[in-house]
């Protein structure tokens, strides 16, 4: 443990050298973004107007997947560069050591650091100009409870767990397994290819959608317990919900328990992919 602590630390002030600046540019772009949008808007003549919740709410997304997506490879892409890669073999850590720091510095730390300061900028700036409307945290908080209260009332007369169902999807908390699952499939990506790392990386996972929707369409679909009296239900337009869910038991089950389904999938989706990284960093050659 000692030695896996030394080591961490050694691999965050290198993932700092090789991606710090980078990382601070992406947080603080909202905040260039009020600049420039009240700049721009004081030199039209117009007053000082700052950017509003949905513009600001956008920069947020797109900030957050380049993060996800170019952090890994500009952190570990070295690893496949011969030169570079031969002296990180070197080093006396195990792979395990080493997977497990990646898998921090990846998908913990450096989502943490970008999230922390992105978060709190966008929080300083509509703290000191109230025309910003209401901050990412506060939209992801009581606008997130308002949402949730509106679907219950919604689908209150629906007896398949939709309520609770939906109000347990709308938890942010609930999609920290799905960033790590970004982060370590573009980690793996990082670990394969030797350039245009994440550009690879996408064009693997398309081609993996596409098997996997052909795989897992008849198994989603399975269970349909009257084919002939489904087929006239939805010809005549008279179907109901409960007749639909009853159709398709795998598909209902799901629906009604979609926060367990998204955690075990996402779980052992992540456990493979840190495997798959292990023996990857572990039998690397140059």
């Amino acid at each position: 443990m000692n030695r896996l602590g030394r080591y961490l630390v050694t691999d965050i002030r290198n993932a700092v050298a090789r991606f710090g600046i980078s990382l601070l540019v992406i947080a603080t772009i909202s905040l260039t973004g009020y600049l420039l949008t009240g700049c721009m808007s004081l030199f039209t003549g117009n007053g000082w107007h700052s950017m509003g919740v949905i513009g600001r709410f956008f920069l947020f997304g797109i900030s957050t997947v380049i993060i996800l997506v170019a952090s890994p490879a500009r952190i570990y892409g070295f690893i496949t560069d011969k030169k570079e890669g031969s002296s990180y073999l070197t080093v006396p850590v195990s792979g395990f050591e080493k997977t497990v720091s990646m898998v921090l510095v990846s998908c913990i730390i450096v989502p943490l650091a970008f999230f922390a300061i992105y978060l709190l900028l966008d929080q300083i700036v509509c703290l000191l100009d109230h025309s910003c409307g209401d901050s990412i945290l506060m939209i992801l908080g009581e606008r997130r409870v308002n949402l949730a209260n509106a679907l219950s009332d919604e689908f209150k007369d629906m007896d398949f767990y939709f309520p609770k169902a939906l109000t347990a999807l709308s938890n942010p908390f609930l999609y920290m397994d799905d960033i790590a699952e970004v982060c370590l499939i573009f980690l793996l990506g990082a670990l394969i290819f030797k350039s245009s790392k994440p550009a690879k990386t996408i064009g693997c996972l398309i081609l993996i959608s596409i098997a996997f929707s052909m795989i897992a369409t008849p198994i989603f679909t399975y269970g349909v317990l009257d084919a002939d009296k489904f087929r006239e239900l939805t010809a005549s337009g008279n179907i109901t919900p409960d007749e639909l869910f009853d159709m398709f038991p795998v598909m209902s089950w799901m629906m009604k328990h979609p926060v367990l389904v998204d955690t075990i999938s996402d779980t052992l989706v992540n456990v493979g992919l840190f495997i798959a990284i292990y023996f990857r960093v572990k039998r690397i050659k140059h």
